[in-house]
């Protein structure tokens, strides 16, 4: 029995207290993590808070500056938000301190600190006032908005500022996604998160995922500058006014914290492109019923066309209706702006910018309440306000921002920066920040711009010009979108894409000798671009050099044999040297593997039309016109088929169709008035033909078949003037030579009638 208890009390003797493993374990765990850690910093490995701020200035935990001796200087893991600067930590006692606290527009967003307003603003001040130690520092943080702002200033604050300078009201719709889903996260996680940050294990997992999302997310079309907002949201009219109500409450919070700690506030409105900019989306219609909808949709629709054909009267009319129906149908409001402007309507014009931008589902713009409560604000705290907004007005032809100041739908030109640096610097000279009460001396500020002019740019943001590119194209503004292009390519001469997409505009807009070289020397630098190769044939093909077009677009199909577009083309190029056969087998191809491409089911068509084979050519048409119901192009076509059919009012119910699609297409109404002319209905063909000649002057087939419509109508006189003006055109049209012989005849026949008739 004894023996028993002695062996019992021996197991309890070895057991190891749970506390004790406990801390083995840890020990152990630590100790791994250590050498782990050690391991990755061995070989290079480095923490994330290093590189980012994993929670994009909405925490407060990871400050925009951090001390580096006796500066300050912008934290490394914000680099990409916020410019690369640094002050002193020691405030001189001589010195004036001030910080600029947006977004992307007062960054200086692509050009860099150097050229924002307030690096201007800096160098006016030190000029015209070499007693003070001038410190301009601009915290503005790309895609910030005022609840990041409030973060920032909150920081700042403690570095002794005596100026803050505020523009800021462009980003408060790009943010409320990740705000509120960090809102919804505990305090607790926030700072776990926070101290795995420093930590380089799980620094590395961190990065190691990330790179498999980016691999699995990525796509070769995906150029969208990184202060676009995500357009997939759109925002109700109750909605803008809870995030304007934020925006004034947190605008008012900013200034009364400076305000009690004695710092001096400028508070400017932001002005935007509205002149040149379409709303990005547009809502108000699911509210109407189904028979309201279908009337918004005629009214708007008719306005767009007469609109398109420069009848800005009727399109007011039209568009005054549709805007009445759903006023907060952002695109009708534009449309509207921009017929009241063919009309010279500047103060209407204006407004309807206005409200397309305020109605604008998707806002990557301010809208006019954020300025609203900008001056509020400064009314209310009794602030210095420079109101931008106007100032751009009053700059603007008839008052209409848009490119000329603005560089796409909200970043200041550089010439537009230099005009709110003179106003914020005229405003704090006759506010008395710098001494005396007098406005600031202009003869100053423009000898400063002009040294900067001479300056070299310090710009190399390339990638940022063809993104601006690839939006104003987006926005059918081609020729502001080709000077993007051009000045990506004169920062980075072998850029790829630019060159591509450049040449495709020049194309477009007709520049094809241009286009040529642009696109050879895309070839140059990327001979294996299956895409260089076909821009370059359909430039070619475009001055006639055919045989040179078809060989780059084999070229084409050779490195990207499902290349639909290099099929289409080359189907084009073989059709217009008579071999349609081949040209078949190509348009076939491109819709095999593209089977929406309207195109190339047309052209199909058109080629099955010459070959005699018009029952398929007319399912081509049938096909495009139900892949795209709008294809004026389709309806035409089909039309062509159902004259040669002597289909005639089936025919003219296409062209009509065209017509009304496509109100500027010259060739739909030469058609129709050549349809109606073979039917005797020679008042409504001669309706046609003036407009195919208004829209194509040098149409001479409608010239000549307007004359045949008028000597049916007996018009004689009006007849011989439209067959001379076919000849001025083209003097050797032999139709027209013969019609204007054949009415010179009829109007002698007819006049000596006249004289042989008794008195």
């Amino acid at each position: 029995m004894s023996r028993k208890r002695s062996k019992r009390a021996l197991v309890r003797h070895r057991q190891v207290p749970l506390w004790k493993k406990l801390l083995f374990a840890s020990v152990v765990c630590l100790a791994f993590f250590a050498l782990v850690e050690l391991t990755l910093w061995t070989v290079g490995v480095a923490t994330l808070i290093e590189g980012e701020d994993p929670f994009r200035g909405f925490s407060g935990l990871v400050t925009v500056f951090e001390a580096d001796g006796d500066l300050y200087r912008t934290r490394r893991s914000n680099l990409g938000s916020f410019n690369d600067q640094s002050f002193l930590v020691k405030k001189p006692d001589d010195s004036f301190r001030i910080f600029c606290l947006g977004g992307s527009s007062s960054h200086g967003f692509p050009w860099g600190a150097e050229a924002a307003f307030p690096s201007i603003v800096s160098e006016a001040a030190t000029t015209s006032h070499p007693e003070l130690h001038v410190e301009m520092v601009n915290a503005s943080g790309v895609a910030y908005a005022m609840h990041r702002l409030n973060i920032v200033a909150d920081e700042l604050l403690s570095y002794q500022p005596d100026v803050f300078i505020i523009y800021s009201g462009h980003n408060e719709f790009v943010e409320p996604a990740f705000f509120d889903a960090l809102k919804r996260r505990s305090t607790a996680r926030t700072h776990l998160e926070y101290t795995l940050a420093h930590s380089r294990t799980y620094s590395g997992l961190h990065a190691l995922f990330s790179r498999f999302d980016q691999e699995k997310s990525s796509t070769a079309d995906d150029f969208g500058p990184v202060v676009r907002p995500d357009q997939t949201r759109v925002f109700s009219s109750e909605e803008k006014e809870a995030i304007v109500a934020e925006f004034r409450w947190r605008l008012g919070r900013l200034v009364s914290r400076a305000q009690t700690m004695d710092v001096k506030v400028v508070l400017a409105t932001v002005p935007a492109n509205l002149h040149q900019w379409r709303p990005e989306a547009s809502a108000g219609i699911a509210v109407l019923s189904e028979a309201d909808r279908q009337n918004w949709s005629d009214q708007f629709s008719s306005g767009k066309r007469l609109l398109d054909a420069g009848k800005f009267t009727e399109a007011t009319a039209h568009l005054e209706q549709a805007a009445r129906m759903a006023p907060l149908h952002a695109e009708t409001q534009f449309l509207l702006a921009q017929a009241h402007e063919g009309l010279d309507q500047w103060d209407a014009a204006r407004a309807a910018y206005q409200r397309a931008c305020d109605a604008d589902a998707s806002p990557n713009r301010r809208i006019s309440e954020i300025n609203d409560a900008i001056r509020d604000v400064a009314r209310e705290h009794g602030t210095v306000l420079v109101d931008v907004d106007r100032v751009f007005e009053q700059h603007s032809e008839h008052g209409l921002v848009g490119l000329n100041l603005i560089e796409d739908f909200v970043h200041p030109t550089r010439g537009g920066h230099e005009i709110i640096a003179w106003h914020v610097w005229d405003a704090m000279e006759r506010a008395g920040w710098f001494g005396n009460k007098t406005p600031a001396d202009r003869s100053i500020f423009d000898t400063l711009i002009a040294n900067r002019s001479r300056q070299p740019t310090k710009n190399n943001k390339a990638t940022w010009f063809y993104n601006q590119g690839v939006l104003l194209e987006k926005q059918n503004q081609a020729e502001a979108a080709i000077e993007k292009y051009r000045q990506a390519l004169e920062l980075a001469p072998g850029y790829p894409m630019a060159l591509l997409n450049l040449g495709a505009l020049l194309i477009q807009q007709g520049e094809h000798i241009e286009a040529i070289g642009v696109i050879q020397r895309l070839i140059e630098i990327d001979p294996d671009s299956a895409e260089a190769h076909n821009g370059l044939g359909a430039a070619l093909h475009s001055v006639g050099r055919t045989k040179e077009a078809v060989a780059h677009y084999r070229n084409a199909l050779q490195l990207k044999p499902e290349f639909a577009g290099a099929h289409y083309n080359l189907g084009r190029a073989m059709q217009s040297v008579g071999q349609l056969e081949t040209a078949v087998k190509h348009y076939r191809e491109a819709v095999r593997i593209k089977p929406d491409y309207v195109q190339a089911h047309c052209n199909w068509g058109n080629v099955l039309q010459r070959l005699g084979r018009q029952g398929e050519a007319v399912g081509h048409y049938q096909q495009a016109v139900q892949i795209d119901p709008d294809s004026a192009i389709a309806h035409v076509n089909w039309g062509n088929v159902l004259v040669q059919q002597q289909r005639f009012e089936q025919a003219i119910a296409r062209y009509k169709q065209a017509v009304r699609i496509k109100p500027d297409f010259a060739e739909a109404h030469s058609n129709l008035g050549d349809t109606l002319l073979q039917m005797g209905r020679h008042d409504l063909a001669v309706t046609h033909y003036q407009e195919a000649v208004r829209i194509q002057p040098n149409s001479v087939r409608a010239y000549n078949n307007w004359g045949v419509a008028l000597m049916q109508q007996k018009k004689l006189h009006e007849a011989a003037r439209t067959f001379q003006q076919a000849l001025r055109v083209q003097p050797n049209f032999e139709d027209a030579r013969h019609n204007f012989r054949r009415v010179q005849q009829l109007i002698q026949q007819k006049s000596r009638q006249t004289d042989s008739d008794p008195k």
